[in-house]
C-alpha cells in the first residue's frame, strides 16, 4: 500500500473556517473506536550496559508505564498551535517547537527525549561512548521509511544515518543546525546496523544535539527526488504526513508498519493553525480541539470554566529585545546598556505576566540548573535611569532618538512587551515604532540582517550551550561578531566536566548582559492543556516528537 500527500492551496481564512467546522462537535461521528488489545508488544528497550570505556548514561525506556485505563485505537485528535512550521524539510527547521506538531510525528531521531527531558533510545536502540570524541549507535532492526511512491517502505540502515550526518554537516546556510555536526570528523558504517562517529574534538552535548527535534533521519530517495522535503515526505515515524493546506492544517495518518508494534492508537491527527490566542482559547472551550497550547494565566482562566482538563508544563519561553550589533547606534554598548538600565523588568513582569514570569539572563528554564545565581541576575539587571540618561549622552543621544522595532504578530507576549518598553524608554527619549509582521516574515527578515532592532524571543533548551550557540556564536542567528564571547563558546561546548563547564557558561553569562548585545526581558512557562477524553500516560511531550503516538480517545 502506496501513501501519497497533497498540498491544497486555498485562501487562508476559508479553508480555516472549513476546518474548523469540519472538526466541531456537529459533524458527522467518526467509527466507533474498537478496544486495543494488549499494551504494545514491542518496548523500546534501554541502551546496552556500561562497557568498560566510557559508556553512555543510562538511559530510561521511552515506553510508558501501563495505563490504567485500557488503550483504544482509532479517531481524529485534533491539535491547535499559533504557528506554521516554516518549512516541512527537518533539516531546513528554524523553528522546531511548533513545527513538531507535524514533524515530531512523522520522522524519528537516533535518539529522543521523553517527557522527563532524558536522552532515550528512538532509531538507535542502544549506544556507547568509547572516549570523549567517539560514539557508536546499534539502530533498531527492521525500521521501515513510510510506504511512499519515493521511499517505498524501504529499511533504515546505517547508510541513512550517514547520509542524514552529512546533509546536516554541510556549509549551506540553510541547514540550521549544520554547526553541531560540522565536528563530526569520520563515520564509519562497518554493518547494516552501526554506525561509528568519529568527533574532532570534545563535544559535551553531542548526545543531546542527537536527541534534539529537526534532527531527524530522512529518506536520501526523496531529497535527490525533489531537492528538499517541501513536496516530498520521507519519514519513518507513527505517522504520514497525508494531506495539507499551507499554513492553514496538516493532515497526518496512522502509519501501520511502525517499528514500534501496537502504535500509534489514533488513525489521524489534525494540526490547526490559529494564531489568534483568544480565538484558540475558544476552540478549545467548544470542543473543537482536543489539544493547544496556553500561557499561566490563560490557563487559570480556562480551568474556571472547563475544570476537567488536564494540563503539562512545556520548556520555558523567554522575551528578548535584540539589537543588531553592526548597524547604529547599537555598534555603541553605551546606548545597548543604557537601554537596559532604563528597563524596569519586574515592571514588565507584573503588567504584561501578572506576576507569572521572572527575570533571568541568556541560560533559563530545563536549563536552569547551569544558570547565574537569580540574585546575581537581578542585580545586573536592576534599573538606573539616571545612569541610563548619562550613558545617552556620552554617546551622543542627549535627546534620545527615535527607533523601529520589528515584531512578531504570532508572538502575545512580545506585543504586549513593547507597549511598556516604549513607554519606559520614553524616559531616556527613545520613541518606539512598532512594525509587527507575520511571523515567517520576521524570520526571514532576521536571517537577512534586515533590522536594527527585534523584540522577539523563543524557547529554552535542556542543552544549556544549545541556545546561546545558536544565538550568539559567529555566523549565529542574531549576527554577533565578540571574538571573546565566541571563545567562551568554543571552550564550554569542549568542556565535559560539569563543574568546570559552569564557571565557563556563568563568565559568558556576565559578559553577555554587560556588553548588552541583547536585552533579556523575561522568561514564563507554556501549558499544554488537553480534553478529559484524551488519555494516555504523557500529558503531553515537552519537545514534540511523536509521544502522542501514545495516546487515545476514550469517546
Amino acid at each position: 500500500m502506496r501513501y501519497r500527500t497533497s498540498l491544497v492551496i486555498a485562501s487562508s481564512l476559508t479553508v480555516l473556517a472549513l476546518v474548523l467546522a469540519s472538526c466541531a462537535p456537529a459533524a458527522a461521528p467518526a467509527p466507533a473506536p474498537k478496544a486495543a488489545p494488549a499494551a504494545p508488544t514491542a518496548a523500546q528497550p534501554k541502551p546496552a550496559a556500561a562497557p568498560e570505556a566510557k559508556a553512555a548514561p543510562a538511559a530510561p525506556a521511552a515506553t510508558p508505564k501501563p495505563a490504567v485505563e485500557q488503550p483504544k485505537y482509532g479517531g481524529l485528535v485534533t491539535r491547535m498551535r499559533d504557528k506554521y512550521p516554516d518549512t516541512l524539510d527537518p533539516h531546513l527547521n528554524r523553528g522546531a517547537l511548533w513545527s513538531n506538531d507535524v514533524l515530531g510525528p512523522v520522522y524519528s531521531g537516533l535518539l529522543m527525549l521523553n517527557e522527563k527531558m532524558e536522552i532515550v533510545p528512538d532509531l538507535a536502540e542502544k549506544w556507547e561512548q568509547p572516549s570523549d570524541t567517539a560514539y557508536v549507535l546499534h539502530l533498531r532492526r527492521g525500521i521501515k521509511f513510510h510506504d511512499t511512491p519515493v521511499m517505498k517502505g524501504r529499511e533504515l540502515t546505517a547508510e541513512d544515518v550517514k547520509y542524514n550526518i552529512q546533509r546536516m554537516a554541510t556549509e549551506d546556510p540553510k541547514f540550521f543546525s549544520r554547526w553541531k555536526f560540522q565536528v563530526v570528523s569520520n563515520i564509519e558504517t562497518p554493518d547494516k546496523y552501526t554506525v561509528k562517529l568519529t568527533l574532532k574534538e570534545p563535544t559535551a552535548p553531542f548526545l543531546d544535539f542527537l536527541a534534539q527535534p529537526a534532527n531527524y533521519m530522512v529518506g536520501r530517495e526523496a531529497v535527490e527526488k525533489s531537492g528538499d522535503l517541501n513536496r516530498e515526505e520521507a519519514g519513518t515515524g507513527p505517522f504520514y504526513l497525508k494531506s495539507w493546506t499551507e499554513k492553514v492544517s496538516y493532515k497526518l495518518a496512522k502509519y501501520p508498519s511502525y517499528f514500534i508494534k501496537g502504535i500509534p492508537y489514533f488513525d489521524e491527527i489534525n494540526v490547526v493553525i490559529v494564531p489568534d490566542p483568544a480565538s484558540r482559547l475558544a476552540a478549545f472551550r467548544s470542543g473543537r480541539a482536543d489539544v493547544t497550547l496556553v500561557s499561566s494565566i490563560e490557563l487559570g482562566a480556562l480551568k474556571q470554566t472547563n475544570p476537567r482538563v488536564t494540563s503539562a508544563s512545556l520548556p520555558s519561553a523567554i522575551v528578548m529585545m535584540i539589537f543588531h550589533p553592526e548597524k547604529r547606534p547599537f555598534t555603541d554598548q553605551r546606548v545597548r546598556q543604557a537601554f537596559s538600565l532604563a528597563i524596569d523588568r519586574q515592571a514588565l513582569v507584573d503588567v504584561v505576566m501578572e506576576g507569572r514570569a521572572e527575570i533571568t539572563g541568556p541560560i533559563y528554564g530545563v536549563a536552569a540548573s547551569w544558570q547565574l545565581p537569580m540574585d546575581e541576575v537581578k542585580r545586573l539587571y536592576k534599573p538606573d535611569l539616571a545612569q541610563a540618561k548619562k550613558l545617552m549622552t556620552e554617546a551622543g543621544y542627549p535627546d534620545g532618538f527615535p527607533l523601529e522595532v520589528k515584531i512578531s504578530s504570532a508572538r502575545k507576549d512580545s506585543v504586549e512587551s513593547v507597549v511598556v518598553v516604549a513607554q519606559q524608554l520614553k524616559q531616556i527619549g527613545v520613541e518606539i515604532k512598532q512594525q509587527v509582521m507575520e511571523h515567517t516574515t520576521l524570520i526571514a527578515q532576521r536571517d537577512k540582517a534586515d533590522y536594527a532592532a527585534l523584540l522577539h524571543g523563543g524557547t529554552a533548551t535542556l542543552e544549556p550551550g544549545e541556545r546561546i550557540e545558536q544565538y550568539w556564536r559567529p555566523g549565529g542567528m542574531y549576527h554577533l561578531k565578540d571574538p571573546e564571547l565566541a571563545s567562551l563558546l568554543n571552550e564550554q561546548r569542549k568542556t565535559v566536566d560539569v563543574a568546570k563547564r559552569r564557571q565557563i557558561l556563568n563568565r559568558f553569562e556576565r559578559l553577555w548582559i554587560e556588553r548588552a548585545y541583547a536585552l533579556m526581558l523575561f522568561g514564563y512557562g507554556e501549558y499544554l492543556v488537553r480534553q478529559p477524553h484524551i488519555k494516555g500516560p504523557y500529558q503531553g511531550s515537552v519537545i514534540g516528537q511523536h509521544m502522542i503516538a501514545y495516546n487515545w480517545s476514550d469517546k
